[in-house]
């Protein structure tokens, strides 16, 4: 299996149980590296934008935002990014209804450290899936369902997203045509990879302008632009607005 480590954040509010689950999310895998420990869903939400981890471990009942109200948005917004909730016995009928939006799996209160385990390892396996299918399945378009393929592209797109990426780019280090990378993404997400591109460095853009220390030429160029005028072009027609209209209204 490769080396990759993959990143995880806690959603949990009570600090001393959020520092337990880190430790043992480390002891039980070393793959996974907590790089974040969060009180709320809108802290944490905010984090994942600017850098978004493989796994979100995130408890249910939390002020300002709900684990539940964070996995639906990262289902809608991210999907690329795995959530476990954790979950006391009380709210474990609420914690089915996180399955409609795509959680992966959910843990009981207080850990079972077998449970964490086996989560940790199905994880595991299934992000070194998608790494091993970019290295080993190129241009062998009818092995991976239509889904996997929009995964992968997903993938690649958030791996790559600063440097000059387009459609062909993808395509060659994916091993499809641009043709049927095209047609599938469109088929499953009704948008081309093009615009899913675009939105998701916009995306990460409108997260770096609210750090005033850096100028739109440096945030425009950390998204991939090296053109500050295409990029407040491709900002005004996602958002609405230029970047220095919506800086200035933060």
């Amino acid at each position: 299996m490769d080396d990759n480590r993959y990143q995880v954040i806690i959603v949990e509010d009570e600090k001393l149980i959020a520092q337990n689950i880190a430790k043992h999310i480390e002891t039980e895998n070393p793959r996974f590296n907590v790089s974040g420990i969060y009180s709320n869903g809108e802290d944490a939400l905010k984090a994942i934008k600017t850098d978004p981890p493989a796994v979100v471990f995130t408890d249910i009942s939390m002020p300002v935002m709900t684990g539940l109200e964070l996995a639906k948005t990262l289902h809608q917004t991210m999907s690329y990014v795995r959530c476990v909730i954790i979950t006391g016995y009380a709210e474990f009928e609420y914690a089915k209804e996180a399955l409609h939006y795509g959680v992966e799996d959910y843990l009981l209160k207080p850990l079972d450290t077998s449970e964490l385990h086996k989560v940790l390892k199905s994880l595991e396996l299934s992000l070194y899936s998608i790494s091993s299918n970019i290295k080993e399945n190129r241009g062998s378009e009818s092995s991976l369902a239509p889904e996997e393929i929009v995964h992968l592209v997903k993938e690649y797109i958030k791996e790559n997203y600063a440097t000059d990426l387009d459609l062909n780019t993808i395509a060659d280090n994916l091993g499809f045509s641009s043709s049927y990378l095209t047609k599938v993404f469109n088929r499953c997400e009704q948008t081309t990879p093009s615009k899913y591109i675009r939105t998701y460095r916009m995306g990460i853009a409108k997260q770096l302008l609210n750090n005033r220390d850096l100028t739109i030429q440096q945030i425009a160029a950390a998204v991939g632009y090296n053109d500050p005028f295409h990029f407040s072009k491709s900002f005004k027609q996602t958002f609405g607005i230029s970047p220095t209209v919506y800086r200035s209204s933060v």
